[in-house]
C-alpha cells in the first residue's frame, strides 16, 4: 500500500479580471499506510478538489503531493498508481458488470486469465458473481456502486480514493454500503482515502477524519477526539448530529464562584454555575464575553436524575418535541434562542411546557467567540 504527504497545497482557479478563485489554501496532511482517511465539509469546502489533485485530474497550483516518497504533481494520472470510484458510478452501459470490471486490465494488456482471476476475486469479495453477465441498466444503485468498487479493486492500486460515492443511493443502501466499503478496508489493509459531506459516514468509517472549511484543514483527528475535544466551534457544530448547541453570554464572579449568564435581552437570562477546571481554563475570559458549547445529549431533563444540581439546571420552554422511537429531541427555547436536547423515548412533552433541564459540565466546552477556538487555560 502507500504513504500520501499532502504539503502546502494550494489550488487557485483563474478569473478573467481578477485575482482567481483559490479553492485550497496551502493544507498539509499526512495519510499513513493502509489508514483510511476521510475528508469531510461542506459544499465548496476544498474536499473533492483535493482529491482531485491527489488523483491528477486537477492541476495542482502550488505545494505538492507525494506517493510513497515520490512527488507525483507532473505525474500522469494513469502512472499514479490509484483507483478513483466517484459519485456516479461511471461505468460503461454497453457492457457486462464483469467487462466492466476488467475494462482497465485489458486497456493494460493484461493476461486474459489474470484478467479473469482479479475480477472473479473481486466478485466474490463484493457479493457480484451472480450478476457478471448483466449489464449496468439491470442493477440498482447499490449494486453499480459495488461494481464501481470492484472495478477499482481489481487494480490493485497503492490508494484508493473515494469521491462521495453513496449520495446517490438512499438512506438505507448508504448504511449497508458504508458498512461494506468498511469491511473491504480490513479485508484488503488498503490506504483509502474518502470524501464525504455527511458526517455520520465520516464517524462510521474513517480511522481518521479531516474536517475542512473554505479550503482550510480546520482540524485532524480520531472520530471521538473530533467528538470529545473539538478545536474550534465549526468542528464542534459540524461533528455530531444533532450538532453542539451554543450559548452566548458573559462570565462573572458571583460569591467566590465563576458563572455563565446568557446574553438575554428578551428574558431573564439563564445562568450556570462553572465547575472548578472550567473557571480555571477560563479563568482569563471573566467579565468578558464567551460561547458556552453543551451536546444534545448533555442537555438532560432533571426528572430523569437521581440528584441533580441546582447550579447547573435551567428552567426552558418546548417548542417541539421530536420522538425518534429509542429517544426524544427537545427543541427548547431559553428567551433568546432555541437549542436542542435528547431526553429520553418514554418522556412525553407539550409544547409551551416548563422544564428543567440539568448540563453534564464535564462534557461542556468554552469557546472564544472572536477566534471560535476552544478555551484550554494557560
Amino acid at each position: 500500500m502507500a504513504h500520501v504527504v499532502i504539503k502546502d497545497l494550494v489550488k487557485t482557479y483563474p478569473e478573467k479580471h481578477g485575482p482567481g478563485v483559490t479553492a485550497v489554501k496551502g493544507i498539509n496532511l499526512e495519510i499513513e499506510d493502509r489508514e483510511f482517511m476521510v475528508l469531510v465539509g461542506p459544499s465548496g469546502c476544498g474536499k473533492s478538489t483535493t482529491l482531485r489533485m491527489i488523483a491528477g485530474l486537477e492541476d495542482i497550483s502550488g505545494g505538492s503531493v507525494s506517493i510513497d516518497s515520490k512527488v507525483v504533481n507532473n505525474v500522469m494520472p494513469k502512472d499514479r498508481d490509484i483507483a478513483m470510484v466517484f459519485q456516479n458510478y461511471a461505468l460503461y452501459p454497453h457492457m457486462s458488470v464483469y467487462d466492466n470490471m476488467g475494462f482497465g486490465l485489458k486497456l493494460r494488456k493484461f493476461p486474459k486469465k489474470e484478467i479473469d482471476t482479479r475480477v472473479r476475486e473481486a466478485a466474490a469479495m463484493l457479493g457480484l458473481e451472480e450478476l457478471l453477465d448483466r449489464r449496468p441498466k439491470a442493477l440498482s444503485g447499490g449494486q453499480r456502486q459495488r461494481v464501481a468498487v470492484g472495478r477499482a479493486i481489481v487494480r490493485k492500486p497503492k490508494v484508493f480514493l473515494f469521491d462521495e460515492p453513496l449520495s446517490n443511493l438512499d438512506a438505507k443502501m448508504r448504511v449497508s454500503t458504508r458498512a461494506e466499503i468498511s469491511k473491504l478496508h480490513s479485508r484488503l489493509g488498503a490506504t483509502m482515502i474518502y470524501v464525504t459531506h455527511d458526517q455520520v459516514e465520516a464517524m462510521t468509517m474513517g480511522d481518521r477524519i479531516c474536517v475542512m472549511k473554505d479550503g482550510n484543514i480546520m482540524q485532524v483527528a480520531t472520530p471521538m477526539t473530533l467528538y470529545n475535544s473539538p478545536e474550534n466551534m465549526f468542528v464542534a457544530g459540524f461533528i455530531g448530529s444533532p450538532p453542539m448547541n451554543f450559548f452566548h453570554g458573559r462570565l462573572e464572579k458571583q460569591g467566590g464562584q465563576t458563572v455563565f449568564i446568557e446574553a438575554n435581552k428578551n428574558a431573564t437570562p439563564i445562568q450556570v454555575t462553572l465547575t472548578d477546571e472550567l473557571a480555571t481554563k477560563a479563568a482569563a475570559y471573566v467579565g468578558k464575553e464567551i460561547v458556552f458549547g453543551v451536546r444534545p445529549e448533555d442537555a438532560q431533563d432533571t426528572l430523569t436524575l437521581s440528584a441533580p444540581a441546582p447550579e447547573h439546571t435551567i428552567e426552558v420552554t418546548v417548542e417541539v418535541s421530536e420522538p425518534m422511537g429509542s429517544e426524544t429531541y427537545l427543541y427548547l427555547d431559553t428567551g433568546a434562542q432555541s437549542f436542542i436536547a435528547r431526553v429520553g423515548a418514554t418522556d412525553r412533552f407539550d409544547a409551551g411546557q416548563k422544564v428543567q433541564i440539568t448540563f453534564s459540565m464535564d462534557k461542556v466546552h468554552l469557546f472564544d467567540p472572536k477566534t471560535e477556538n476552544v478555551i484550554k487555560g494557560a
